[in-house]
């Protein structure tokens, strides 16, 4: 690794020495919870739910404005709206008090996320705890797998209800897999969460409270896919496709033809503008846009996200209670101001006029936001990616120019554009210096990490070797100013790398791989485009490269970016006539390369496999990834997506950190419920 200059030294020097101090401003007394290097920013903090019923709580009580509900007796006593199965979490720090307004931004309608991860509980049957160590009961009470690990027992909530006091039974389940999963004209086709070899996995009712999950071979993993960030995950990510695991039967029903006619509900459908009863559904089941939609999250929406007072208030059956008995959440409203860009995020948070804020702060402003914390009352922390968030997605399938689409499926042109990136220098640029240059590999405390050997495979600063790989590709010929001419003789080889707005500068670092490629003799053509268009190229794949984080922290919980897994974004880049092969068993789409079927060949055996097996065959996928470049990665550890969080000095029960990964959906995992207001 390159010296650091003295300017840069000091520089960080001081920043880090900024960090330590509003570490220590937190709640609790801080032990020097701040690192002086990537490799350690303090162990993860977050409440913990309490599993043993000798410490459940006896007696309940609620926020003063329901309490005047209930008074009033337009609602009943909190005991009977929470029902006999509460949610009881240990606060991380402290009992809190009730009231406030949480105010938060966002950047329109598109940006459902930065809400969805953090008013909706989360809304999973099963979560992670605080440290991802263990799976631990959510909306459901529990769970049990038989000995075979073919059939998973879920139990649910007794007495549970969603947000306007209609009861959450196991119905809810099975109306979401029988009427709107397996119900072709909703979702469309089966999703391999719930497949096995081209069978499906069957839910059953046993009784009011009680579903089975039964599966065609073993299936130790469903318990952490009911728990992580994927179809299965809960209604607020999911249910405005269809998916999420269960519904409110008892509302969307009428909009659905099995309990109406198909007459009234596409006439219904047609004068809400849309061309199908299914798609109105699913817009009923937006929880972001439709405001009368029963949730089971501890927020309900009050005003929807594609307006400019995006808000939501306290649901008042919510099931969270923490250990004095106190229902959850404490805070009363949690709103959204609209802003243009998320440099406006970083103005209003500079300002002082946000509460908390996790998403949209670029880690280049992190020195600005240090600065201003005194005036403007609040504290920032750094929550370092469990895996690698800055790097180059390629589109292997790329066919819009077939010499370019040729090379970017010849694995020696993909490392030697990994082997032209300097990664220190792109460190010092783009992350202050706070990254983990690497490979596409998760952090060395992952059990997927495959090991110190493949963190820098690929990935070190050769142009030496670069050039000589490209030569040998028959691209030794080069132009008055450096840059390699097409094998086809059309001119140029020139690269085009499509980014859109994000959480850093993307446009940026388009700008600084244009630097570094010159020196190899590519050129790079950088676009900033709408988040829309570029999610429709990523679908079609008419996207060459772009910036994405890669790899996963868990090759089976979230493989989307390993190899051409589902048509989610991330994953539709890698190659989306390659993921239709992939899901279609081989009827549709294009052969994928070799090394992508050993690569879902390996995933097929792990879904099954027990946990030590299952961990050396993830190994081995990551390790496939890296050695054939499927993906440039550039930094782990970093501070791209959700990389920091921001909350004002009087919002109790923060986190100085949390594990940051899409897989635990962070930062649900910080369990904002429990946060309040000390004065």
């Amino acid at each position: 690794m390159r010296s650091l200059s003295r300017r840069t030294f000091l520089y960080r020097s001081a920043l880090l020495a900024a960090l330590a101090s509003v570490s220590r401003a937190a709640d609790e007394p801080d032990n020097d919870h701040t690192s002086t290097s990537w490799k350690t920013h303090g162990p993860p903090e977050g409440g913990r739910v309490v599993l043993d019923p000798a410490e459940f709580p006896t007696r309940f009580q609620e926020s003063p404005l329901l309490a005047e509900q209930v008074r009033l007796r337009r609602l009943p006593p909190v005991r009977e709206r929470i029902g006999q199965d509460p949610l009881v979490i240990q606060p991380l720090h402290a009992i809190g008090r009730y009231g406030g307004t949480l105010h938060r931004a966002f950047i329109g309608p598109s940006d459902f996320q930065g809400a969805a991860r953090f008013t909706s509980g989360p809304d999973s049957l099963f979560y992670w705890d605080y440290q991802w160590k263990h799976v631990v009961p959510n909306i459901a009470r529990g769970f049990g797998l038989s000995n075979d690990e073919r059939t998973l027992t879920v139990f649910l909530r007794r007495g549970m209800r969603w947000s306007d006091g209609a009861p959450f039974t196991a119905d809810d389940v099975m109306f979401w897999y029988t009427d709107m999963y397996r119900d072709a004209r909703v979702v469309g086709s089966a999703v391999l969460n719930l497949m096995f070899d081209g069978k499906d996995v069957i839910l059953e009712k046993v009784d009011a409270a009680t579903v089975q999950f039964i599966a065609p071979r073993a299936y130790p993993l469903l318990p952490e896919i009911l728990a992580g960030y994927n179809d299965l995950s809960g209604p607020s990510l999911y249910g405005r496709l269809g998916m999420g695991g269960f519904a409110p039967r008892h509302y969307l029903s009428q909009f659905h033809p099995k309990y109406t006619s198909e007459s009234q509900v596409s006439r219904a459908a047609r004068a809400a503008g849309f061309v199908s009863w299914a798609l109105f559904l699913k817009n009923r089941n937006d929880w972001s846009l439709n405001t009368e939609l029963p949730v089971v999250a501890p927020w309900k929406l009050m005003s929807p996200i594609n307006s400019p007072d995006f808000a939501l208030d306290r649901n008042p059956y919510s099931i969270w209670v923490d250990t004095d008995g106190n229902q959850l959440p404490y805070i009363d409203r949690v709103t959204h101001v609209l802003c243009s860009h998320p440099e406006t995020v970083v103005l209003k948070a500079v300002a002082g006029a946000l509460d908390f804020q996790d998403r949209h702060l670029d880690i280049g402003k992190l020195p600005v936001l240090l600065s201003n914390r005194r005036r403007s009352l609040y504290r920032v922390f750094l929550d370092p990616a469990a895996g690698t968030d800055v790097a180059v997605g390629i589109n292997i399938s790329y066919n819009e120019d077939a010499e370019i689409g040729s090379l970017l499926r010849t694995t020696a042109f993909r490392r030697a554009l990994s082997l032209g990136i300097d990664r220190d220098a792109f460190n010092e640029a783009l992350m202050l210096g706070l990254g983990r240059p690497s490979a596409t590999v998760p952090l060395p405390e992952n059990k997927y990490f495959p090991g110190e050997e493949w963190q820098n495979k690929w990935a070190t600063y050769d142009v030496a070797e670069a050039n000589r790989l490209l030569d040998t590709l028959g691209l030794a010929r080069r132009d008055h100013a450096g840059y390699r001419q097409r094998r086809d003789g059309a001119g140029p080889l020139r690269l085009e790398f499509q980014v859109t707005v994000g959480n850093f500068d993307t446009l940026a670092m388009g700008e600084v791989l244009r630097e570094h490629w010159r020196a190899i003799g590519i050129d790079l053509d950088v676009r900033l485009i709408q988040s829309p268009l570029w999610m429709q190229r990523c679908m079609n794949g008419t996207i060459q490269m772009t910036h994405q984080p890669v790899g996963a922290e868990d090759p089976f919980g979230y493989p989307d970016y390993l190899f051409p897994f589902s048509l989610r974004g991330g994953s539709a880049l890698v190659g989306p006539p390659y993921v239709r092969w992939f899901l279609s068993g081989g009827s549709e789409g294009t052969e994928p390369p070799a090394v992508f079927r050993k690569m879902m060949e390996l995933w097929r055996r792990g879904r099954s496999a027990p946990e030590p097996e299952r961990i050396v065959l993830g190994q081995e996928i990551i390790k496939l990834h890296v050695d054939e470049v499927i993906s440039i990665g550039v930094l782990s550890g970093a501070y791209n997506f959700y990389g920091m969080h921001l909350a004002k000095d009087n919002l109790g029960n923060v986190p100085r950190r949390v594990i940051n990964s899409l897989l635990v959906k962070t930062p649900l995992n910080a369990l904002p419920m429990t946060f309040f207001y000390k004065t």
